[in-house]
């Protein structure tokens, strides 16, 4: 079984946790694919692969002529952009045999649009942030009508926190809102952040969920969390999963409120801090490569080490020119 992660970027972690799981189960081969010759990912992987920018037309074809050339049985994406892009190819990718692991067209577009996933969780019964649209707001402001501040705003398309600004009066959220087209406003949510890393079967089942807590976060990416207990969110852990049926990996996160957990967002893809959720027990490349196989796998919830803390840390490669050089095509590959 040979396993293709696009846009793999710094994901050095996952892909060897995926190695162990192919290894486990019998052999295979980790690809991967990347705009930048100098992604880390590229040179842990048996296999690395320049395509262009997801933004191009080029890249479905380029993703779907490495697919061929390397009998690829799964493609994972690993950043947002891609994900629709993937999504709404998915039967093409099948047609030649490569099950990609993302959520279907409409759960990608409710999970990417910040907006949308509020709604999302309110029609489902999961409390959620109460979230306005720039359009609200500024009606509101025209009005005279009285804030409730801090008020958070937040790109409504963004991702990795980036763009995340906490406004303390109107003069601030003026400014934003000038500023800035696409965004939302949400209610300052007083708490600890937790995010959950879940895997479902696209079924509407949960097969693994992991909480974990953040100690310290750093370009928006974990650098150091903890495991939490999953009892005071497995019940909304079921509901997202019966109504959002991830196929996948998706990470969800939410605040610890003195009313409980309160969610925010939806990553549909890979968390950045997996490999906490990994370490702790949570099986998620085991459980994909059973699904990729057709099979149905037992889900584990709450079998996961609590208390478990990350200390993530700095690592490198060091490449020579002629080794970068060699990163290229399917033919050309970096092996």
């Amino acid at each position: 079984m040979n396993i293709l992660f696009t846009s793999a970027g710094r994901r050095v972690s996952l892909l060897r946790s995926f190695r162990r799981a192919l290894q486990a189960s019998g052999g295979g081969s980790i690809l991967a694919a990347d705009m930048d010759p100098t992604a880390p990912a590229l040179f842990e992987a048996d296999k690395g692969f320049l395509v262009p920018r997801v933004s191009s037309p080029d890249y479905i074809s380029r993703v779907i002529e490495i697919c061929k050339c390397k009998s690829i049985s799964a493609v994972i994406p690993l950043i947002d952009p891609e994900l629709p892009v993937l999504a709404c190819h998915k039967d093409d990718l099948a047609a030649i045999g490569a099950v990609t692991v993302v959520c279907a067209p409409e759960a990608v577009a409710i999970g990417n649009d910040k907006l949308a996933t509020t709604a999302f969780f309110s029609s489902v019964g999961i409390p959620t942030a109460r979230t306005f649209s720039r359009e609200e707001v500024l009606n509101s402001l025209t009005k005279r009508e009285r804030l409730q501040f801090p008020m958070v705003v937040k790109p409504r398309h963004g991702s990795s926190s980036q763009g995340v600004t906490l406004c303390t009066d109107e003069a601030e959220l003026e400014f934003y809102l000038a500023r800035y087209r696409d965004l939302i406003v949400q209610e300052f949510l007083r708490g600890e952040e937790v995010t959950i890393d879940i895997l479902g079967d696209g079924k509407g089942n949960i097969l693994s969920a992991v909480p974990r807590k953040r100690l310290k976060v750093r370009g928006g990416e974990v650098e150091r969390g903890i495991t939490v207990d999953d009892a005071p969110f497995r019940e909304f852990i079921l509901e997202i999963g019966r109504h959002f049926k991830p196929f996948g990996a998706i990470n969800v996160q939410c605040f610890v409120t003195e009313k409980g957990p309160v969610f925010t967002e939806i990553n549909p893809r890979f968390g950045g801090g997996y490999p906490l959720a990994d370490a702790a027990g949570a099986g998620f490349p085991e459980l994909i490569l059973m699904l990729i196989q057709g099979t149905s796998p037992e889900p584990r919830l709450g079998r996961y080490q609590r208390g478990l803390v990350m200390c993530r840390f700095d690592d490198a490669f060091f490449v020579s020119m002629d080794r970068l050089s060699g990163v290229g095509g399917p033919g050309g590959s970096r092996e």
